[in-house]
């Protein structure tokens, strides 16, 4: 088990760094729109949707990596004034109750998704037209990534509460 979750943890942290320099494309894309139709007055058709890929694979693609380093947002008030043990409790319990079925099922409904997608040979409808199957891909990876990290942040949790 150690193994596994010091292999998720790595894979998640190499695949997040990597993940995180989507963004310079993305600047890319918008400074190159922005000019493009500020001063030379000619818009892009492909542009838009551009930045809405990158963008969405940014933040799909960098969830596990949020999920390693606990920086999802979350109300977590009353549950930081509870000892070490019952938050473990908490974290373990909510995974096996909400994470585990709600992931799993996002998950299983975007592998489909995808499928659907790719079989169709699906392109946008757009003028520019671009194919939508590549960027359907991206939600099933990134929830699968996810669904793994939450496993290895519940088996350390586990650990932790042995420990305790």
């Amino acid at each position: 088990m150690n193994k596994l979750v010091q292999a998720i943890d790595a894979f998640n942290e190499w695949f997040g760094r990597w993940v995180a320099l989507l963004i310079l494309p993305l600047i890319y894309v918008v400074l190159h729109e922005v000019i493009a139709r500020k001063i030379f007055n000619a818009p892009t058709t492909w542009a838009f949707e551009v930045t809405v890929y990158l963008y969405g694979a940014h933040f799909m693609l960098g969830m596990a990596y949020t999920l390693l380093y606990d920086r999802h947002v979350r109300i977590d008030i009353i549950v930081l004034q509870l000892p070490q043990r019952a938050q473990l409790w908490l974290r373990v319990i909510t995974f096996l109750l909400i994470f585990v079925p709600f992931v799993g099922a996002l998950s299983w409904a975007a592998i489909n998704y995808a499928l659907e997608s790719w079989q169709q040979w699906e392109h946008s409808w757009s003028a520019w037209k671009p194919p939508l199957y590549p960027y359907k891909t991206v939600m099933p990876v990134a929830l699968i990534l996810l669904l793994l990290q939450g496993v290895a942040n519940f088996i350390k949790d586990i650990r932790k509460l042995r420990e305790c």
